[in-house]
């Protein structure tokens, strides 16, 4: 079809009105693009595509690109599509500057094909311009701040590299963030620029940073809403040391302290260089309490144990000295457990209680049947990354085995110690990289108040780590042993047994171990425990896994037993929901498959 073209200049000549009408095609259409036009009036969708970019380049030249707003969509008009067309080119070629292509050609063209129209864009980026002279540093007080010397040098901004002005952007917000975390509340640019040589395709950065002084952190003032702490106790809350350098993960710390105990539901932290006076920053925490109690209940299934119903109560706050309860129950087909804790803070309420404890369990499964009543007290604190718990215990057993039942008190010492990495629990719900490690002692002495004497260290692990296509790779294990006089005496609640959902997959709930005569599972001397699991993320918060465990429960010599499986996985706010099959290997239960259910933080 011929394209008519209508403009304001008298035609005097045919030849004349040929002429201008090219004149006039030439400047509307642009160098090196080249238009063909059928039916313009029926033809009203637009496809774009591009060719010799792809990754960030790409995408930083659609969100620039006006003409790509309109991909898959109906053109609003041609001499609009046209307009946008002709600003293309240098739209891309300055979409791409920012990644050092300086010398980009861009071939364009707009077209009409069966009633479609396609704008094509076939870009060659060319060389990336190189950096000639790089001044980057950072001057005054702070110049030696270990933060600012690795933002610098992680930047990778030197002579004869690649000119990245993203990376460049992005050091300058890394020096000034760091500065606003560090107290630096005065730093400025002192130079901040990149010059361009086209003619020598260089460049030149400079880049100055003076911190100016560091501010300091002054008194601390801790506000109830309500009277609700002592103040002493309020105060040991707080390790912040007066006229210490400013800090923003000092206050974080005090701010999820204070967020992480039972007693207040929000807590705001202000520290403003604004009412700094002398460069000293006062601190002012503001804390709204909790309600004094707290119901819990709820309904769940584990395929260990079926339907699983829980009921508890929390008393947050008894007294002004922080003083805590908490009573529960829970319940499944195969037996129940009641247990109430008193819990008073210590030197660090954070981290630091002494309380008591009393529990009693009943069971009556295919693997145990027993009564158990425990009484005891701890003492729990943090020491670096490890905390530390020491207990005491007296314990009554009730139990049934080989069909003869049989009592036994224990009064029983024991440590724990458990290390977490990462310590912030929301770092711990679904976890990229972190380990977790526990070691357990136990013990008791017929010369005091327990009917056998026995020794029992208990050794577990768990680590995961991501790699950088997002798979995790998760291992975990457990290794214990039990040194007792009399094992006739000793309880079966005590006792080691493997397999079930966070043991042997493949196997029953604690199906692993040796039988006594009436067929019930007894229990285990020692046991041995490990498992690689591998997985792969699909889409949005699912994944998919495959995993090998292997263990044994055993008296003398391990048997072990291994199971194969895989799964799917849900990342919830909770942490991972997980849902496996797996399957024994080894008799019996050759070709038996267990369907296993879990669901909690993957440390």
């Amino acid at each position: 079809m011929m394209t008519s073209v209508r403009f304001g200049c008298c035609l005097v000549a045919k030849q004349f009105g040929v002429c201008c009408l090219l004149v006039l095609l030439a400047a509307t259409t642009g160098a090196g693009i080249a238009v063909t036009e059928t039916t313009p009036d029926e033809s009203k969708k637009l496809t774009v595509t591009f060719s010799g970019v792809e990754k960030a380049e790409l995408r930083n030249i659609q969100s620039l690109l006006d003409i790509w707003q309109f991909d898959g969509e109906d053109v609003p008009s041609l001499a609009r599509l046209r307009f946008l067309h002709r600003k293309a080119t240098e739209q891309i070629q300055e979409a791409l500057r920012p990644f050092g292509y300086y010398r980009s050609t861009v071939n364009s063209q707009l077209r009409n094909e069966d009633g479609q129209w396609k704008a094509i864009y076939d870009i060659e980026p060319g060389d990336r311009i190189k950096i000639k002279q790089a001044k980057i540093s950072v001057q005054g007080p702070g110049e030696q701040e270990e933060d600012f010397v690795t933002a610098i040098e992680s930047a990778g901004i030197t002579a004869d590299a690649v000119l990245d002005q993203q990376a460049y952007e992005a050091l300058k917000q890394s020096l000034q963030s760091t500065a606003s975390r560090l107290g630096y509340f005065d730093a400025e640019f002192l130079q901040n620029e990149i010059q361009i040589d086209l003619a020598s395709y260089s460049a030149n950065v400079a880049l100055i940073y003076e911190t100016g002084a560091r501010y300091k952190l002054g008194e601390v003032t801790l506000t109830q809403d309500v009277d609700w702490l002592s103040q002493e106790l309020l105060s040991r809350f707080n390790d912040l040391e007066h006229l210490q350098y400013f800090d923003a993960r000092d206050l974080q710390g005090l701010q999820s302290g204070l967020s992480s105990t039972e007693y207040y539901s929000e807590v705001q932290v202000s520290a403003s260089a604004e009412d700094a006076k002398d460069l000293v920053i006062p601190v002012k925490v503001k804390l709204t309490h909790k309600n004094p109690r707290q119901f819990v209940y709820g309904v769940g299934f584990e395929t260990d144990s079926g339907v699983r119903l829980k009921y508890g109560i929390t008393g947050r706050r008894l007294n002004k000295n922080g003083h805590h309860y908490a009573a529960q129950v829970r319940a499944t087909p195969i037996g129940f457990r009641l247990a109430g804790a008193y819990t008073i803070p210590t030197r660090d309420p954070r981290t630091d209680s002494f309380g008591f404890s009393s529990t009693y369990e009943r069971e009556d499964s295919d693997v145990r049947k027993f009564n158990a009543l425990g009484l005891g007290a701890n003492f729990s604190f943090r020491d670096g990354l490890w905390f530390k718990s020491y207990a005491l215990t007296y314990q009554v057993d009730q139990f049934t085995e080989d069909g003869d039942e049989t009592t036994t008190v224990l009064l029983m010492p024991s440590m724990e110690w458990a290390r977490t990495w990462p310590q912030d629990l929301n770092e711990r719900i679904n976890a990229v990289n972190g380990s977790w490690l526990r070691f357990r002692l136990r013990g008791g002495s017929d010369s005091v108040l327990s009917d056998t004497s026995f020794v029992q260290p208990t050794f577990s692990y768990k680590w995961i780590k991501t790699r950088d296509n997002g798979h995790r790779l998760i291992g975990r294990g457990s290794i214990g042993a039990t040194w007792v006089e009399d094992f006739d005496q000793f309880p079966v609640s005590l006792r080691y047994y493997a397999g079930g959902d966070v043991s042997v997959r493949g196997y029953g709930f604690e199906k692993i171990g040796p039988s006594g005569s009436d067929g019930r599972i007894a229990g285990g001397r020692h046991l041995i425990e490990s498992s690689i699991e591998y997985e792969i993320p699909l889409k949005d918060q699912w994944s998919v896994a495959a995993f090998v465990d292997a263990g044994d429960a055993f008296d003398n010599e391990p048997e072990i037993r291994i199971g194969v499986g895989f799964g799917v996985r849900w990342q919830s706010p909770i942490g991972p929901i997980r849902i496996d099959l797996g399957r024994s290997l080894d008799s019996p239960g050759r070709g038996n498959v267990h369907l296993h259910f879990s669901l909690g933080p993957d440390l």
